[in-house]
């Protein structure tokens, strides 16, 4: 088992200003590719930590979409994108 720690994923942030800087067309882009990364170095016995800003503007379904699809026992840490206004 290992243990990882992330933060700033922003998952459904939809501007510019976070996933152009990142080399992506769309949030979509992004995501997918989080998700594919996080999937190949995360097992499904590891803890990963995240340290906030996990997703902004989400609904449930899709949050928990997005969650289910990625490896591992996450731990979040809410961060200011992270409230029950935001998500």
């Amino acid at each position: 088992m290992n243990t990882y720690v992330t933060s700033d994923l922003h998952f459904c942030h939809d501007r510019e200003f976070i996933y152009k800087p990142r080399g992506f067309d769309s949030i979509y882009d992004m995501e997918e590719k989080i998700i594919e990364n996080w999937n190949n170095k995360v097992n499904d016995d590891d803890i990963v930590y995240v340290l906030g800003d996990f997703a902004l503007g989400m609904d449930e379904h899709r949050l928990n979409n997005i969650i289910s699809r990625l490896k591992g026992n996450i731990k979040l840490i809410i961060g200011n994108h992270d409230t029950d206004k935001k998500l």
